[in-house]
């Protein structure tokens, strides 16, 4: 990748500039969500037809997931999960984005509209919704052929899934690989805080400040474990594959090499891959030519 961005990224990143994202995340959680409230038209599912797959929407612990199998068959499964600080539901065009993904990786896919704030629902309420997923998904399907993938705070859970499958202590074994672009976490050190406050220069959607408050709109003020807080605190144990990607101009990167340094004590092989001059989840939202090569190596790695 190359540090000289395209006209058409330049032209977003001043377009996004101009608009008050940071100062909206980085506000108290109660004034965020309120925000977000207004535009709430709950779960929009559109209706999407394709020739080479069967799609339905079940629900699981009283979620929607949207479903995507092929109809010739298909030993793999990829669980698709949004992020957005479980402000909002998959939109449409996230949900054709899945499609889309089942018919380049062979996967059969499953898009779940886990809890949102809005319905009342914390953190610990969409782990326990996913684990209940993973545990139907693992009636059809070998783990080593499961691979979890998400961006944001989807990345965030897609790791966390490991930890609190551990955490639950019923035995299950672990996703085969996991796919995570810019996991959001709380930072840990020093060092890490310092590089997030130089990190904010370039990154046009969250600060410092941002991640705590999201975070704080994401707990409802519960008390969680260590695990769910720092993603640099996990239990790794029986996880062997994590791809993370992080765009070098956003304030995420900072705890990169803590949550690598992590897994890798657990014996977890790991790619680590800085898009350099890129943004936040970049590789899993392609917006402009700039993120292209980031996207083909994200569909590689859910492909293999």
């Amino acid at each position: 990748m190359t540090e000289k961005k395209t006209l058409k990224y330049r032209f977003l990143l001043k377009a996004v500039g101009f608009l008050p994202v940071r100062r909206i995340m980085a506000g108290p959680p109660e004034k965020t969500q309120k925000l977000f409230r207004k535009a709430y038209k709950g779960e929009n599912i559109p209706e999407l037809h394709d020739p080479a797959l069967d799609m339905t929407c079940e629900k699981v612990n009283g979620s929607s997931v949207l479903y995507f199998r092929h109809k010739s068959g298909s030993e793999r499964l990829g669980i698709y999960l949004v992020g957005g600080g479980m402000l909002k539901y998959p939109k449409p065009g996230q949900a054709k984005e899945v499609l889309q993904l089942a018919k380049k990786s062979g996967r059969d896919m499953m898009l779940p509209y886990y809890p949102i704030i809005f319905t009342g629902a914390a953190l610990p309420d969409v782990y326990e919704m996913l684990y209940a997923l993973y545990k139907q998904a693992l009636g059809k399907y070998k783990p080593e052929n499961i691979c979890i993938m998400g961006g944001s705070s989807g990345g965030n859970l897609a790791i966390g899934m490991a930890s609190y499958i551990n955490d639950k202590g019923e035995g299950l074994p672990l996703p085969g690989r996991i796919y995570a672009s810019s996991p959001g976490t709380l930072l840990m050190t020093e060092e890490e805080k310092a590089f997030a406050h130089k990190l904010e220069k370039t990154d046009v959607v969250m600060s410092v400040k941002a991640t705590d408050s999201v975070w704080d709109g994401m707990t409802g003020g519960r008390e969680v474990p260590a695990y769910m807080k720092h993603l640099q605190l996990g239990d790794y144990t029986g996880l062997k594959d994590v791809y993370l990607s992080f765009g070098g101009d956003e304030v995420f990167l900072a705890g990169a090499q803590c949550i690598q340094k992590r897994l890798e004590e657990y014996g977890v092989h790991v790619t680590l891959e800085v898009g350099e001059g890129l943004y936040h989840s970049y590789a899993m939202l392609p917006l402009v030519k700039d993120a292209r090569d980031g996207y083909e190596r994200f569909i590689k790695y859910i492909s293999e």
